[in-house]
């Protein structure tokens, strides 16, 4: 046999078994996209037409050789509708492909396919089959027909369209999966290449090929597929999926400029480009700009809040860098989780340790820890200590609701007096405290005299009935260094003073000794 023929062969059912290899790992990932399928279909046309054509040169007789050339034509004419099918699936442009438009796709190969199987009878694919000898070695030629030039044609025409196709989508998403457009690329020339070559007749012993040309692109993409994981997601899906991220991602050169960016992030930040600056984005003040100089190896997450329409939203961010190989950063990614709905429950959990539900002022353990943690800071303190009169009665006329609307009158009452160096909350049932730091301590009797008088002048109206209210008042001071709770015992003792006094009045506790104000005493300084 002759030497160049047999190389031809090696080189060709190597091709033939590197692409059965390529079918099975796409059979075995046929669900990454639907493009897995078609990559599938091609590499067995491609197979069936490498092995066809090297039993057809190793073939001794006309017959066989016509045989085997019929065996390649069950795969070789489909393989380039197959790769135009597959590359308009892989960048997206695959809406119009249903049943129809695939019988369209494949018409023409099958009518070349039946056209060679019946060649005898009509010879519109080969006008003539004949033997040429090279060192004794039979190897088949034919002269051209009319469709063999319609199928030409098609082929190079679905391969061409296929190539511009990518070409479009590379300068398009140039930003994106280039490597994978490129290893595509070359895949889609290699085969145009080789053929075109074969047409003119510049080709080894005007020999076939374009199986050898894809041995080379059968290797490409077998090790593209092992070391990148190439197809297994291809550049539309993850533009998809970059793109339908609810997270907002900024995706950042070395220089701090907007590299990339997606829909998410378009909607949160209005003002975003690519080439932009982030402090441009993100405004010169913001919390992130210095942490991006600190990314190394690894992520910062953080919380932010920000002004959105003018209602405030909270964003957990986090920061990482982009490397290639395993240490060069090449770039930073920005993502911005809403947690809004998150941290408003968080704040509403909070609101809720230290709020009363009922009042919606201050509860006892947190105004009580309030004022333990400032008693050793301030000079003064003073606590005021004060309960509704005669509560069980409002509840027995007009009822729980009744009373609970009393209690949140009064609460609100009191709270609109609080000025920012106290502490108001509710002690428990009808009782309320307020404790009042530094200079504010010294007019706590004042304080406590005004808090009486508006309680008294400032009826509930409930239910088109007027609900008068009173309150009885004890008030206890103390110096710096003094214990919280014989503070609050002295207060509860000059409270239940007041009420010993007829109540609606205010007491102070001084010295061990409580003394009763009239219930007149109010200070104009509130």
């Amino acid at each position: 046999m002759d030497q160049l023929v047999m190389v031809y062969i090696v080189l060709i059912t190597m091709s033939g078994a590197l692409h059965v290899i390529l079918a099975i790992i796409a059979y075995m990932n046929k669900h990454a996209f639907e493009g897995m399928r078609t990559f599938l279909w091609f590499s067995c046309f491609i197979a069936i037409y490498a092995f066809g054509y090297a039993l057809s040169l190793a073939s001794t007789t006309i017959e066989g050789m016509k045989f085997w050339t019929a065996i390649q034509y069950l795969g070789m004419p489909f393989s380039a509708p197959a790769t135009l099918i597959f590359v308009l699936q892989y960048i997206g442009y695959d809406r119009h492909l249903n049943k129809m438009t695939y019988f369209l796709y494949y018409l023409i190969p099958s009518i070349s396919l039946l056209l060679l199987a019946t060649n005898e009878y009509h010879h519109l694919f080969y006008q003539s089959v004949y033997l040429e000898y090279r060192n004794e070695t039979p190897v088949m030629q034919i002269t051209m027909g009319q469709w063999y030039l319609i199928h030409g044609a098609y082929t190079f025409g679905t391969l061409a369209i296929a190539f511009v196709l990518l070409v479009i989508y590379w300068f398009r998403e140039k930003s994106r999966q280039t490597k994978q457009v490129a290893i595509l690329l070359i895949g889609v020339l290699v085969p145009i290449v080789a053929a075109f070559s074969y047409l003119i007749g510049i080709t080894p012993g005007g020999l076939d090929i374009v199986p050898i040309a894809m041995l080379f692109s059968s290797s490409l993409y077998l090790y593209s597929i092992i070391s990148t994981k190439f197809l297994l997601v291809p550049p539309i899906e993850k533009d998809y999926i970059f793109e339908s991220m609810e997270d907002a991602v900024l995706v950042l050169d070395q220089t701090y400029h907007i590299k990339d960016f997606n829909k998410a992030a378009n909607s949160l930040f209005s003002n975003v480009k690519i080439g932009e600056h982030i402090a441009a984005v993100l405004g010169l003040d913001n919390q992130i700009l210095p942490l991006l100089k600190n990314i190394h190896e690894e992520s910062i997450i953080i919380e932010s809040e920000m002004e959105n329409d003018t209602l405030k939203e909270y964003y957990q961010v986090k920061i990482s860098s982009i490397k290639r190989g395993e240490s060069t950063i090449v770039g930073t990614t920005i993502i911005f989780t809403d947690i809004t709905e998150q941290k408003k429950e968080q704040l509403n959990l909070t609101k809720l340790a230290y709020t009363d539900g009922l009042t919606q002022v201050y509860n006892r353990a947190y105004v009580l820890s309030v004022a333990e943690k400032r008693l050793s800071s301030e000079d003064k303190l003073a606590v005021i200590l004060f309960d509704i009169d005669y509560f069980k009665k409002i509840n027995d006329t007009y009822g729980h609701f009744g009373g609970d609307e009393a209690l949140k009158h009064v609460a609100n009452l009191c709270k609109s007096m609080v000025r920012e160096n106290g502490i108001f909350g509710r002690y428990g049932g009808e009782e309320f405290i307020l404790f009042l730091f530094g200079k504010e301590a010294e007019g706590a009797v004042e304080m406590a005299c005004s808090l009486r008088r508006l309680i008294e002048e400032s009826p509930l109206y409930f239910n088109k009935t007027v609900i008068n209210m009173t309150a009885s008042f004890g008030v206890a001071e103390n110096e710096k260094g003094n214990e919280l709770a014989p503070l609050i015992h002295e207060a509860d003792e000059a409270l239940y003073a007041s009420k010993r006094e007829g109540r609606n009045t205010v007491s102070l506790a001084t010295n061990g000794e409580y003394i009763t104000l009239s219930s007149w005493i109010a200070s104009d300084k509130y």
